[in-house]
């Protein structure tokens, strides 16, 4: 009888440790999730946070100005009225509204582009929603009071990398240019690809036939 009650006593021990391990469970479970719960939260404020702390650095960073048409051998196909033939570079706003681009810096040069910067848009140079603003890419002494949007470097007809560059140093816009054959022009399509057409529009909706 002995041998029996402590047996007996063993099974009621463990059963009483499966059952405190079992409250313990039930327990933790609510705590476990509320602690993943305000994981979740801290990563979501996180994330805003960041997303704050862009605009606020960097407000016109959007990535909706993007680089939409390029001429780099102009023979004929479109002439400017003091620089003639010249190749240009089309930018175009995509965003809902104005995008004030002064202060930011236009280049063909990638290697250190805070040394390398060959054109800075002057103050008040704005693109209004949906709209276009076109730079004329020839030599001599570049933007002038005159003509603000010479860039005052060539395009090289072989191909050729542009940046678009905040005043902040962050690029927002880069676009490698192929080889062009003359009066055809590197385009970005509805689909946001690129293509070439023997349809340049500068200042305007891009063509392609």
């Amino acid at each position: 009888m002995e041998t029996v009650f402590f047996l007996y006593n063993a099974d009621m021990e463990q059963l009483e440790n499966e059952l405190s391990l079992e409250n313990e469970f039930h327990r933790e479970t609510p705590r476990i999730r509320h602690r993943g719960l305000l994981l979740v939260l801290l990563a979501l404020v996180i994330a805003a946070g960041v997303i704050v702390a862009g605009i606020l650095l960097f407000p016109n960073a959007s990535g909706g100005i993007v680089i939409n048409e390029v001429m780099t051998s102009n023979h004929g196909a479109y002439e400017h009225p003091e620089y003639g033939t010249v190749d240009w570079v089309e930018l175009y706003n995509a965003t809902g509204r104005d995008f004030d681009l002064s202060g930011y810096g236009f280049t063909d040069s990638i290697k250190d582009v805070k040394r390398t910067i060959r054109y800075h848009f002057p103050d008040g140079t704005v693109i209004p929603a949906g709209g276009y603003l076109v730079l004329y890419c020839t030599g001599g002494t570049g933007a002038t009071d005159d003509d603000p949007f010479c860039t005052g470097f060539n395009l090289s007809a072989s191909g050729e990398t542009l940046l678009l560059i905040s005043e902040n140093y962050v690029e927002l816009a880069e676009l490698s240019v192929p080889a062009l054959e003359p009066d055809t022009s590197y385009a970005r399509t509805d689909g946001g690809e690129y293509a070439v057409t023997n349809v340049p529009t500068p200042g305007e909706a891009n063509r392609f036939e």
